[in-house]
């Protein structure tokens, strides 16, 4: 999702910086771009390479946090205590940047963050995401408030990748899909403080393409 958000940003022209904690991940996503996109290796976990990231990156308008978890946990009680923490570091890297962003966004900005369709529906099994997606979007619904006129968004994507579960809509999720969103929000100074699902219906509807 982060990679088809930056083809698409770069396609409409912005200038655009991709930072990540691993460099040839980084260098592999540059490489893939079709046009310019730069690189800053930082570890969102560490906040001193935060605060060197905002001081080092000038005039920065708009953040969108695509950061992954681990995917060894699941279940809410059956999940070992270590491997959820590891999964609630999406969190925290979601917080630390929305904290120190607040002192180099620039007025009229944004910051979209990520959530995930299982806060929306319950799904046995998936405890873990649920409460890490719902916490998300609970942290979103207050930073609009704290940071404004900073305008804070969630996005909540369905099983992108995943077959399809139970959809109103007949088209299997893309992270094209994400992306489009993605920039409208950025592109339209009216919406904040919002959560979108881009799902198509997930789990309320019949076609599953069984």
């Amino acid at each position: 999702m982060g990679l088809a958000t930056t083809q698409l940003a770069v396609d409409k022209g912005y200038e655009v910086v991709i930072a990540g904690r691993t460099l040839e991940k980084l260098q592999a996503a540059q490489s893939s771009v079709r046009g310019k996109a730069e690189i800053y290796q930082v570890d969102l976990m560490h906040d001193q390479q935060l605060e060197k990231l905002f001081s080092e990156v000038a005039s920065i308008k708009h953040i969108v946090i695509t950061v992954s978890a681990p995917a060894s946990a699941s279940s809410l009680v059956a999940t070992d205590v270590e491997a959820a923490k590891n999964v609630f570091e999406r969190f925290w890297m979601n917080y630390r940047v929305l904290y120190y962003a607040k002192q180099h966004l620039l007025p009229k900005g944004s910051i979209t963050l990520i959530s995930g369709s299982s806060s929306k529906t319950p799904v046995k099994g998936y405890g873990v995401w649920g409460t890490l997606h719902g916490s998300i979007e609970a942290l979103t619904k207050h930073a609009a408030i704290e940071l404004a006129p900073i305008r804070i968004n969630v996005i909540s994507p369905g099983g992108i990748g995943l077959s399809p579960n139970h959809q109103l809509l007949e088209h299997y999720g893309q992270p094209a899909d994400v992306a489009k969103m993605i920039l409208a929000i950025i592109e339209n100074p009216a919406v904040t403080n919002t959560k979108i699902d881009v799902d198509s219906g997930e789990r309320q509807g019949e076609w599953s393409a069984e």
